[in-house]
């Protein structure tokens, strides 16, 4: 690898590619919920449109991991940036023409969480071939700081101006992103997979063989009941933002984008110090610690009286989940064999976003039925949850089944 750039210009590559489309979902994800409330003013409806990117994961995410695993990852990746920039494409379209409804956008974000699984899950299983085993919580590290940047820093606040500009205006942007990323993943070379050392007799016995070995896995199997916690937790308070900031705290567009941009700094500062910190005190730690300050950032949303307030516990929330998820997606690398890897990690997903439209879904209909400060003591109490099931999870820290040269383990290999 060259002097002065560690970890390779393969991955600087792939890290350039990962930011340019994760721009992009930053400026969606910042015009969506606005396309959305401007099209009713139901908020089971509005939260409807987070959870039909998610569940995806609970439909296809196994069946997604399947294909990462058998199929070249490169080629999967464009497929996945081409078929998402089509998708956004088509609602370009339609909100130009004003023929856009709830539901086209509902149908959109349910095709575009569906190229997530294929993109997602093969970014992640790629990462341990362009870099070192002892490189990679830096690896994660800079991929979620560039990720959170464009995502959250830039593209979100973003997507809230130009949409403020012309409702189109920023699923153009998403479009041309996802072709940027599409265009640096083309100029990778080194292969994004390991060699398959199993024949399979069917995606069916893939999938099972993924499955047995995440629920057979003691440490992955308690990250995995914890995670879904806090993820539910965070969707039931994420996904009535929008209301509190419109609605109760009396904003506009410009004062969400605010909110989202200001709120996304904590994730960008998480980026910069989660690996020195993880480095310095310990994966534990950092797992334990993170989930107990969440519990302090969805009871800031409790007693708001001013968008600042929001974005206080917006980034407060973005720092502690980005320093969380540093070490959790390197260790969840760290313990899988790599020709289980697109599985695992797919399957892991499918649950851990599975469960975030049911989040999404459960903050709209508490906040029809009482108001957006319930939703968030209801968030709260459920990460109070997810604290106890990391502190069991964490107790198998020490514990690997991975093989030595990488291998599935026999006793996980399909028959026939």
């Amino acid at each position: 690898m060259p002097r002065g750039d560690p970890l390779g210009s393969e991955f600087r590559r792939f890290l350039i590619a990962a930011g340019a489309s994760n721009l992009g979902d930053g400026i969606r994800l910042g015009a969506l919920p606005l396309l959305a409330i401007s099209l009713t003013d139901d908020a089971r409806l509005i939260t409807l449109v987070s959870a039909a990117t998610l569940v995806p994961w609970l439909v296809f995410g196994p069946l997604g991991g399947a294909m990462v695993d058998r199929h070249d990852r490169r080629t999967l990746l464009l497929a996945g940036q081409m078929g998402r920039a089509a998708l956004v494409g088509l609602l370009v379209a339609l909100v130009a023409l004003d023929a856009a409804t709830i539901w086209w956008v509902v149908v959109v974000a349910f095709g575009l969480g569906v190229g997530e699984i294929i993109v997602d899950s093969s970014s992640q299983a790629a990462v341990p071939q362009l870099v070192e085993p002892a490189q990679l919580d830096r690896a994660n590290g800079q991929l979620l700081s560039a990720i959170t940047v464009l995502d959250g820093v830039i593209g979100l606040p973003l997507g809230a101006v130009a949409f403020s500009v012309a409702s189109s205006l920023p699923f153009a942007l998403d479009v041309v992103t996802f072709l940027v990323g599409a265009a640096l993943v083309a100029t990778i070379r080194r292969p994004l997979q390991g060699e398959r050392t199993a024949v399979r007799a069917s995606v069916r016995s893939d999938i099972s063989v993924g499955m047995r070995f995440l629920f057979g896995h003691r440490l992955l199997r308690g990250l995995l009941g914890a995670i879904v916690t806090a993820n539910l937790a965070g969707n039931i308070s994420f996904g009535v933002l929008v209301v509190l900031v419109v609605d109760e705290l009396g904003g506009n567009e410009a004062t969400f984008g605010f909110v989202l941009g200001v709120g996304s700094v904590g994730g960008v500062l998480g980026s910069l110090v989660a690996a020195r910190i993880v480095e310095r005190v310990g994966r534990r730690i950092v797992l334990t610690t993170a989930p107990i300050l969440m519990v302090a950032s969805y009871a800031i949303n409790v007693v708001a009286t001013a968008a600042w307030m929001a974005a206080l516990s917006f980034a407060l929330m973005s720092f502690l989940v980005v320093c969380a998820n540093v070490p959790g997606q390197s260790l969840r690398q760290s313990v899988t064999p790599e020709p289980l890897l697109g599985r695992v990690v797919a399957s892991f997903r499918t649950f851990g976003q599975g469960v975030a439209p049911i989040g999404a879904i459960v903050g709209g209909f508490v906040t029809q039925a009482s108001s957006v400060r319930t939703a968030n003591l209801l968030a709260a109490g459920v990460q109070v949850v997810a604290v106890v099931l990391f502190v069991i999870a964490l107790r198998h820290l020490g514990e690997t089944d991975r093989s030595e040269n990488g291998n599935e383990p026999a006793s996980l290999r399909s028959e026939g």
